[in-house]
């Protein structure tokens, strides 16, 4: 059917109008974007024609005013469905996050029967947190609080960016769910190697060689495409064509010679355009066949993120400048100090240093007696304790 049509539209009004959806017994409003051929949506809530029909004349009466609806009168599926559709065009490659909690929230929607802005209450999102633990422990898995933390982040994000484009009149409080201790895994040269012999398909043993020489995330990964590759230049510019950059940046880095060969080959190979293909076509997730090839090679708790931590560290211990391992990871030099330079073998030594020259040793220790025997007191000297021993 052709929305640009009259065909399916029930009733309409000055440039709206209504029609059901396959997926839904509510009517739904439609209406053009100002300016584009762009078709907008959004639910009733109702599947009552003549409250449908009120609820579109009150929608029209509020653009023409120029006011965004109001939070009772505003689909959290529609909006949600929106802000996802937008994130999958940017990443067409990838399987994004958004994705998944699209689909989570639509099942507790539907469960739940909650349909405008007004009803994520937080005893609504209580409910969602209960139920999302529930199904991760449904499935044998222990229950982390961070891909819950993750999908109300999403819904956040996605009400906000409705009320930045002016869809939505005012934003409801999202909480937040605590989030579990960082996984702190990373993987010794030799363990590299082993993944890397552990590689049974040539796509994932090229997604982890990239990965490791790289330090990019598994998504930027993944949404390489040849185009992107300088080979006369000798870099890579991890930002797609088109693509704006986010505080996830995507930055350009060097192709080393062992990558120069291997990326001449992935080029050659390439039948869709991108980096990574499997079968021909581009690489959605590699979790599953990198989980395979990890308890391979005698690897536990490794996941595809941990590739990007592990080469950050192993740079920082073989004492590359910290400049640099933020100029690979697309990270603020302040954020790499922050989370990589205790990796140094320097690491604070000269802070160290100062506060001796600055301080001494203290001089002599009082209270040394009761059979703890003290050498001289001075810098340099080894102070060693031993038990009083009853005569």
């Amino acid at each position: 059917m052709d929305l640009q049509t009259n065909e399916g539209r029930t009733f309409e009004h000055e440039g709206f109008w209504l029609r059901r959806r396959a997926d839904s017994p509510n009517w739904h409003i439609y209406w053009c974007a100002p300016g584009t051929r762009r078709v907008l949506r959004k639910s009733t809530g109702t599947d009552d024609f003549e409250a449908a029909k009120r609820l579109l004349l009150r929608h029209a009466r509020e653009r023409r005013a120029g006011r965004p609806p109001a939070p009772a009168s505003a689909s959290l599926r529609d909006l949600l469905d929106e802000y996802v559709e937008r994130i999958l065009e940017r990443s067409p490659v990838a399987w994004p996050a958004e994705k998944t909690a699209r689909r989570n929230w639509f099942d507790f929607l539907t469960q739940e029967g909650v349909t405008s802005v007004a009803d994520l209450t937080l005893d609504t999102q209580d409910r969602y947190v209960a139920w999302r633990l529930a199904c991760i422990r449904q499935m044998g898995k222990r229950g982390s609080t961070g891909t819950i933390h993750r999908e109300l982040g999403v819904m956040k994000a996605a009400l906000r960016s409705a009320w930045k484009r002016g869809q939505l009149e005012s934003v409801p409080y999202v909480r937040s769910a605590p989030l579990p201790p960082p996984r702190d895994r990373t993987l010794t040269a030799e363990e590299c190697r082993r993944l890397l012999a552990a590689c049974q398909e040539p796509h994932l043993w090229r997604f982890v060689f990239l990965s490791l020489h790289t330090l990019q995330r598994p998504s930027a990964i993944l949404d390489l495409r040849v185009e992107q590759i300088d080979l006369d230049r000798r870099r890579i510019d991890f930002l797609p064509p088109g693509r704006t950059q986010t505080h996830k940046r995507r930055p350009i880095v060097p192709i080393n010679d062992v990558m120069h060969t291997e990326l001449v080959r992935a080029i050659r190979e390439s039948n869709r355009g991108w980096v990574i293909e499997y079968g021909g076509m581009p690489v959605k997730s590699v979790k599953i066949s990198f989980r395979t090839a990890a308890r391979r090679a005698g690897l536990r708790d490794v996941f595809p993120y941990a590739l990007r931590h592990t080469g950050a560290t192993l740079l920082a211990a073989e004492g590359v400048p910290l400049r640099q391992i933020a100029g690979m990871l697309g990270h603020s030099e302040q954020k790499t100090t922050e989370l990589y330079a205790k990796h140094r073998p320097e690491y604070l030594k000269q802070a160290s240093d100062t506060l001796v020259s600055l301080f001494g040793d203290g001089g002599d220790r009082p209270g040394l007696g009761n059979g703890v025997e003290a050498g001289q007191g001075r810098a340099g000297t080894v102070v060693s304790f031993r038990r009083s021993v009853a005569a």
